[in-house]
């Protein structure tokens, strides 16, 4: 799991913004190398070039999207697939602004392409000093954000947050959702949690009925699975934040399975005050194929008060 500010031109991120892209496709030549531990839902940041300041003339992020997939096309195959969403009116504007990255100045025979959605802009540029993260200004790819802090893009998200969301990409989302930087920067927060909390308590063929009901609750609701996670699934409206947990038990092994169960969830609530200023209501949800007995009920209940 990963953050990635990437060198880009902002000329091509103005497009995207002028035109309202919510969406884009973010290409590369073919023979640059791949990104490691980056998976969908990842950040990538745009780090624009033509945003520098002062004397070491540190570029600013201007903005950042969600990974969704990645892919390998021919110049004319993106285009045709793509069109202005490469972030040019004209394929021969495209062609030009691949070449002039281009190493050898040859258009590719591959391009390595990153789709990324949710695309938010920022009312004006963040420089990575501004949350103590240091890079060289001759940087001419990418960082990855998080390797020597691992607080660093929740950070980054609030510093944005203190300016806003461009103005311009509110006007242009009436027929989208309205992009909030709080609700990233808290399913961020959770998502490092997660990668604390022991979740091996399932055998495999529990493990299959886990994810079967976290998928159908991401389907039918505006639940998503945390960053990371297979089976834990969140929840992020109105400053209340939902975890709902799948809960897969025999008569039997019941009382072990709900301590193992509760522990987790407690460990959510302690170790998100860890990371977070924690000013949202925490609530839990379990998922079950079968009824909860009373006392959990209780539990669960008692639990959501705190």
């Amino acid at each position: 799991m990963s953050s990635i500010a990437y060198v880009t031109d902002k000329h091509m991120i103005e497009f995207h913004r002028l035109n309202g892209n919510h969406s884009m496709n973010f290409w590369r030549p073919g023979s640059q190398k791949r990104f490691a531990d980056f998976i969908e839902g990842d950040l990538l940041f745009f780090l624009a070039k033509g945003s520098e300041r002062g004397r070491r003339k540190e570029k600013g992020i201007v903005g950042y999207g969600k990974f969704k997939k990645s892919y390998t096309l021919s110049f004319k195959k993106m285009w045709k697939e793509y069109g202005t969403l490469n972030g040019y009116a004209t394929q021969d504007e495209l062609y030009d602004a691949i070449l002039k990255v281009s190493k050898d100045k040859v258009m590719p025979k591959q391009m390595n392409c990153l789709f990324l959605d949710e695309v938010v802009f920022f009312q004006s540029p963040i420089y990575l000093s501004e949350v103590g993260v240091i890079i060289s200004n001759k940087i001419e790819s990418y960082i990855y954000l998080d390797k020597e802090d691992p607080q660093a893009t929740s950070k980054l998200l609030s510093k944005a947050n203190e300016s806003g969301i461009d103005m311009w990409t509110v006007a242009m989302s009436s027929s989208e959702p309205k992009p909030t930087l709080e609700e990233d920067e808290v399913k961020h927060q959770f998502s490092l949690v997660y990668q604390k909390i022991n979740d091996d308590f399932y055998t495999d063929t529990e493990l299959k009925k886990a994810k079967k009901l976290s998928r159908e609750k991401c389907e039918d609701s505006s639940f998503e699975l945390i960053k990371g996670s297979k089976m834990d699934c969140i929840c992020y409206e109105n400053n209340e934040v939902t975890i709902a947990v799948p809960f897969i038990y025999k008569s039997k092994d019941y009382n072990r399975k709900i301590q193992y169960l509760i522990g987790h969830l407690v460990s959510y609530r302690i170790l998100i005050k860890e990371i977070s200023e924690y000013n949202f209501k925490l609530k839990f949800e379990l998922l079950t194929e079968q009824p909860l007995i009373d006392s959990t009920v209780e539990l669960i209940k008692k639990l959501n008060e705190e």
